[in-house]
């Protein structure tokens, strides 16, 4: 019998194909495409969703041993790496931030700002103006990046392909959609305190305020200038804290991660860590004291999980995060219940796995301005 010639499958389950493999993971489906001419063909429809191309679970890792050209990415869902080399952008552009697997460009002439997927090489410019009835909002996005980049939180791009921009410790956003002349400045003035522990989860953008509780903002339909911001836990329903909260996605569960201090300690060291499961739909949540084969890793306004199955250098039931006083790298083991911490940097060679997936957790790590 002769075998099949798979160059030949029909469009209809190529596009099938196609499309569940863009649900899980874009890398997937750009290999997909490199097989041959009629495979690429076949997938051309599900290529210009551009809803999904957006790579979703993607990171960039520090590496302190390669070229700031060179990147690498790693997926904390299925473990897979992708390397990028940014050589041929620099000339005309300046890195400004990374997110995720986006980088935020700067053109070095105009001055614009773009928005590039590594996975799909593909530039996405970004207008300059900002439409607003605030008198107070400012009217260009250079000069809100400009002023506000301490406290510009990152890049979301949700299954609608709106592009927003969230700023920390401050009360609104902006957002646009490819294509559009304008940014949309949404203010959520009297009805959040401000954007902190900032999660965006299945296109919701979640925050803790300290006077409310815990928020979300519904990203999946047009939004006006007003943010419609929901209470999804009053604050008086929420566990007592006194120190930082942390909202991680753990394998799809929703886990807010509070530190109990160490009384004892005058240096702001934690003695312990308690987690809680939300239910976001029923607006609930229960204590959760067990990860099961997963670790959580803290950060400034970053945090994630990976599993670690196949993860033999990252051990499993572990809170990892950065003394935010003294940079230093920490460990806490549910399993034993102890703080072990590390006087190292996380760039800091050698550079484990561990080291760099903390690094993604910080702002040193993801601000990388490039200004000539």
């Amino acid at each position: 019998m002769r075998n099949p010639d798979w160059t030949t499958l029909p469009t209809n389950p190529m596009e099938r194909i196609g499309s569940l493999l863009i649900a899980d993971d874009v890398s997937d489906f750009l290999r997909l495409r490199a097989v041959c001419h009629p495979w690429r063909s076949s997938t051309v429809a599900t290529k210009n969703r551009t809803d999904c191309l957006y790579p979703r679970n993607w990171i960039m890792l520090s590496n302190p041993d390669s070229s700031p050209a060179d990147v690498r990415f790693f997926n904390t869902s299925t473990h897979k790496s992708f390397s990028f080399n940014l050589t041929r952008y620099l000339d005309t552009y300046s890195l400004y931030q990374s997110f995720d697997s986006l980088f935020l460009l700067k053109h070095k002439l105009t001055e614009g700002f773009a928005l590039l997927n590594p996975f799909m090489k593909s530039l996405t410019c970004l207008p300059s103006k900002i439409e607003s009835k605030c008198a107070k909002a400012p009217l260009q996005l250079e000069d809100l990046i400009r002023k506000k980049s301490f406290y510009f939180s990152g890049v979301f791009v949700t299954s609608s392909s709106m592009i927003v921009l969230v700023f920390s410790f401050l009360d609104f956003l902006v957002w646009t959609r490819p294509g559009d002349e304008s940014w949309v400045y949404a203010d959520a003035k009297h009805k959040i305190q401000c954007f902190s522990n900032v999660l965006f989860y299945k296109d919701r953008l979640l925050t803790i305020d300290g006077e409310k509780g815990l928020m979300q903002i519904n990203l999946a339909n047009e939004m006006p200038d007003q943010l419609q911001v929901e209470v999804v836990i009053p604050l008086c329903k929420l566990p007592d804290f006194n120190d930082a909260l942390y909202l991680v996605d753990c394998g799809g569960d929703i886990i807010l991660v509070t530190f109990l201090p160490d009384d004892a300690s005058q240096e702001h060291f934690w003695e312990s860590f308690e987690m809680y499961k939300l239910d976001l739909n029923d607006k609930t949540y229960v204590r959760s004291p067990n990860l099961g084969s997963r670790s959580i890793f803290l950060g400034e306004n970053r945090t994630f999980s990976v599993s670690c199955d196949d993860l033999s250098s990252v051990p499993a039931k572990c809170i990892y995060f950065c003394n935010l006083y003294y940079g230093d790298t920490a460990c806490y083991n549910l399993k034993t219940n102890r703080v072990r911490y590390q006087s190292c940097k996380p760039f800091l060679r050698p550079s484990s796995l561990v080291k760099k997936l903390i690094g993604y957790c910080l702002r040193t790590h993801w601000e990388i301005v490039d200004e000539e």
